[in-house]
């Protein structure tokens, strides 16, 4: 090899090792920021689980926390720099939660949101078209209890069941994300427990005179009942705007129970 070939290759391959070195550090202060910044970030924006409570009759759900995914955000940003829209959360459960709660019955949401919601009890289906306008109308949630018998003829995808033991995997099959709600003297709790869904037990219970009930019992995370008659179908409108005039969110029953 002619030496000056010789030196020009080391001097070469200096340059590039002094850069390759310089660039190599300014990633590695950059990625330490980036730690540094989701670290802040964290402290001023995990929250805490607002535990729920327990009583005889069931439990009412609290609020989960939020807390920052730290390896997660890192990922995303290494190389990037801190973003705040590539920050990922992680649930932090409560004690009192649906998943690890499937042998108590739920009585209510949580009571750190204006968030209720309105379920109507369909039987005859005699108004259920009209009442899904009314929701559609007021462009708010709407759950509907429901059986075997009838669940082929709605079309929502905020359900709640009540049957026997017989139908609960028939009714699974054709919906796979619902509820089961108490009625009368049938504990469905430990049947809905083997297929792992989460019981409600109904507090609110409204058969008619819907708006003046809905006054009376009105509430932060409330579950409201409603039998399907011609009553309660003609009271629905004004009842729904008298809840948001409270400053209500009528909501889906998962987001309640979230």
């Amino acid at each position: 090899m002619r030496p000056y070939i010789k030196y020009l290759s080391i001097i070469l391959i200096a340059v590039f090792s002094f850069y390759y070195t310089d660039k190599v550090i300014e990633l590695s202060e950059m990625n330490n920021t980036i730690l540094v910044s989701i670290n802040d970030y964290a402290k001023n924006n995990n929250s805490k689980c607002i535990e729920g409570q327990i009583n005889d009759m069931g439990i009412i759900l609290g609020l989960s926390g939020m807390e920052v995914d730290k390896n997660k955000s890192y990922s995303n940003m290494k190389g990037i720099g801190f973003k705040e829209e590539l920050i990922e959360y992680k649930k932090k459960k409560c004690i009192l939660n649906k998943e690890d709660n499937l042998d108590k019955y739920i009585i209510r949401g949580n009571i750190s949101k204006s968030n209720v919601s309105l379920v109507i009890d369909i039987d005859t289906l005699k108004y259920y078209e009209e009442i899904i306008k009314i929701f559609e109308y007021e462009k708010v949630e709407v759950n509907i209890l429901a059986n075997l018998n009838n669940i082929e003829k709605i079309n929502n995808k905020n359900i709640l069941y009540k049957d026997n033991n017989n139908n609960i995997k028939k009714f699974k099959k054709a919906i796979h994300n619902f509820y089961c709600v108490k009625t009368n003297d049938y504990e469905i709790i430990n049947d809905c427990k083997k297929e792992k869904i989460n019981s409600i037990r109904i507090v609110n219970y409204i058969n008619d005179n819907l708006l003046s009930n809905t006054k009376k019992i009105l509430d932060k995370g409330i579950i409201i009942f409603i039998k399907e008659n011609y009553t309660n179908t003609n009271e629905l409108l004004s009842t729904i705007k008298y809840i948001k005039s409270r400053g209500y969110n009528i909501v889906s029953i998962d987001e309640l129970l979230s």
